[in-house]
């Protein structure tokens, strides 16, 4: 998958280059931006691996943004236990967790490049969700909510008229917070839930860098 998306990225910039027209965007022009981060991202605030980008410039340089993201993220673990007579015994936990996550901004394009566009700018956002944990005697589910904030900088490099691709990177910090969320568990037949003891607070800060692909296009 990650072979096709680069190879088709390559593709299409071949066709553009061919028939290459300088371009930047005007005011009140919109652009889509799909985001690939196939390393994930360390010391920020950030959005799951896949996320969706809106950007309206209101000038040539003043634009608003909004990004979006969510991901499911699944584990399954299988123990096998060698009873006294020799035979096995198996037993599955599963570990799933959904982030949604929604965070809007700002930035503030500069310079006179006819085919780049750097730019700084500053986000706010959050992202709320779940953990799920079960194995075979109970289930325990967690809520999750993180506040985060970003100051950034990055480019745009416009491929052809109304495509560009980009790059970012930054100054963040983000808290995650971790419920007490509850544990079933099936005790004689009878389910029984009770609230957890401990909660979980996450602080991360620091800079970041953005080693993913992006590709965006203009209305």
């Amino acid at each position: 998958m990650k072979k096709f998306i680069f190879i088709a990225a390559a593709l299409l910039a071949g066709v553009c280059a061919a028939n290459a027209q300088e371009y930047k965007p005007d005011a009140m022009s919109f652009s889509t931006e799909l985001n690939y981060n196939p390393g994930g991202q360390t010391g920020r605030f950030s959005l799951p691996e896949y996320g969706i980008k809106g950007r309206l410039f209101l000038t040539d340089r003043f634009a608003v943004k909004l990004n979006l993201g969510f991901t499911v993220d699944s584990e399954k673990t299988i123990t096998y236990t060698e009873e006294t007579d020799n035979s096995v015994t198996k037993s599955e936990a599963t570990t799933s967790s959904t982030t949604f996550s929604l965070m809007p901004g700002v930035e503030y394009h500069f310079g006179d490049f006819k085919r780049v566009s750097p730019y700084v700018g500053a986000s706010i956002g959050f992202n709320a969700g779940g953990t799920r944990e079960t194995d075979p005697n109970e289930l325990v589910r967690k809520p999750t909510f993180g506040f985060g904030i970003n100051l950034e900088t990055g480019v745009d490099v416009y491929i052809c008229e109304g495509l560009y691709a980009g790059a970012e990177l930054g100054l963040g910090y983000g808290l995650t917070k971790t419920g007490r969320g509850v544990t079933i568990s099936n005790n004689g037949g009878t389910e029984v839930q009770t609230k957890g003891s401990s909660e979980k607070l996450n602080n991360s800060f620091g800079f970041f860098a953005t080693p993913s692909i992006r590709i965006g296009w203009f209305f």
